[in-house]
């Protein structure tokens, strides 16, 4: 047996609109990016599914009855900005915001603590045929006035808000993200920077509206390790550290661009882009916490790099097993970043999504999904070390609480503790992992099963 998390530690899980809700064209909602996502380069991906996606928009009571009965106290969940307005811009759609309502009236009848994401991935299209989104500073204006809405509209109901999904990823997967296609380092850094004013601007418009909800960035990171002692490799690990981390987190925390942040985008125009007054408003956001999503390491060789970050994910490391997608599991990566975030930046952690995507085979009406539960548990270990050693972690959040559609690799990699069974009608399941982190859940991560 494990020793009992601290008092007030919080479980549960995440789930993201545009993978998850399903019902792209009902309910008055409008097209999204990932609607209408055409990227050449991934040739693999099946956007189509995303319209379908796990069905939630219809099965919403039935999929949090599920959270209820494994014992979340936490759950994330992203809102749709087309659903609220379908233009991204001009009148609001009410079906939209009842739908949301809807979901926070299930989740209080569980005892379960909302944590609401604000944007992941799903810029309602008209802005792209209007304006090409993210690229134009009216886009700021758009998302804080999307913002205003939602938080006026559930203030009270909300204790944890986070402005941007993974808002780092901007600088190297901006097309996936915003649905435009960035000619040059000077447009990438133009929409980062686009995000950075969006994102201090929304903090301090949620603390004006509902004091008592607090607001954190999140930060989509992995755990970088030079893969030699050559002094090359371990400059490098740390260059990508703080190049794809803590360079955004200096942002989000710290309301600083430092030097070796703007090194980042070498070659932009920086006078292009930041106006007078921008610089002011990220130094005055109001963060309250820090998220983090933590799904592997990444073994750094300047022979593999060859200035493409991808190239070193799917490096394997010799000491660790990797996944079908050939992601490193390493759970002692999550004891490292907790450990770093928190004495770089002194915030409580909400850990918003860890988890083993994997090909389950559903046999016999049955999914025996062992190696989540080991993946899981080893994670919890070295998360609760890191608390017994002074880290203020707030809650742990798995990815995902149910199946739901990959964003490169749709049902092919799931994650969830309910299985989905798109040949039977999207038939929720209950894999062996659900009754684990019950237990988990139950025993306030006393009983990890091991």
């Amino acid at each position: 047996m494990n020793e009992r998390f601290p008092d007030g530690f919080l479980w549960g899980s995440s789930t993201n609109a545009q993978q998850f809700e399903g019902g792209y064209n009902e309910g008055g909602k409008g097209l999204s990016i990932a609607d209408k996502r055409y990227i050449p380069s991934l040739t693999n991906g099946d956007f189509e599914g995303f319209k379908k996606a796990s069905d939630h928009f219809h099965r919403y009571k039935e999929d949090i009855a599920y959270y209820g009965e494994m014992g979340f106290q936490i759950y994330r969940f992203t809102i749709a900005w087309s659903r609220i307005f379908p233009h991204g811009d001009g009148e609001i759609n009410q079906e939209g915001l009842d739908f949301y309502r809807a979901i926070l009236d299930e989740l209080e009848r569980y005892h379960i603590i909302p944590v609401v994401t604000l944007y992941a991935y799903d810029l309602p299209y008209h802005l792209i045929e209007k304006y090409q989104g993210w690229i134009n500073r009216q886009c700021i204006d758009d998302y804080l006035h999307y913002v205003e809405t939602v938080v006026s509209a559930f203030k009270g109901r909300v204790q944890y808000w986070v402005p941007f999904n993974e808002q780092n990823h901007a600088s190297f997967d901006s097309q996936y993200m915003t649905g435009y296609a960035d000619k040059n380092i000077t447009e990438t850094f133009q929409i980062v920077h686009h995000f950075n004013l969006a994102y201090a601007l929304a903090t301090r418009l949620i603390h004006r509206i509902d004091p008592k909800a607090q607001v954190g960035a999140n930060i989509g990171n992995a755990c970088f390790y030079p893969k030699t002692c050559n002094p090359v490799d371990v400059q490098l690990a740390d260059d990508l550290a703080y190049k794809i981390g803590y360079g955004n987190s200096d942002v989000y925390y710290r309301g600083i661009y430092t030097k070796r942040y703007l090194d980042g985008f070498l070659g932009a125009h920086f006078d292009e882009v930041i106006q007078d007054g921008d610089m002011e408003i990220i130094k005055h956001s109001e963060p309250d916490f820090q998220s983090l999503t933590y799904y592997f390491s990444i073994p750094v060789d300047h022979r593999v790099y060859q200035g493409n970050l991808r190239n070193c994910i799917k490096d394997p490391n010799p000491y660790v097993k990797q996944t079908k997608w050939k992601w490193n599991i390493e759970p002692y990566g999550l004891k490292h970043l907790l450990d770093d975030y928190y004495h770089r930046y002194q915030l409580p952690i909400l850990i918003l999504e860890n988890g083993l995507g994997y090909q389950d085979i559903l046999e016999n009406g049955k999914v025996h999904d062992q190696y989540r539960i080991d993946f899981l548990r080893k994670h919890i270990q070295w998360m609760k070390k890191s608390i017994d050693e002074g880290v203020e972690v707030i809650g742990f959040l798995t990815w995902s609480a149910i199946d739901l559609y990959s964003t490169r690799d749709g049902f092919e990699k799931r994650y969830g503790f309910v299985y989905v069974d798109k040949n039977d009608n999207y038939r929720r399941i209950k894999k062996d992992s659900f009754y684990w982190y019950q237990k988990v859940i139950k025993s306030h991560g006393e009983d990890l099963g091991d």
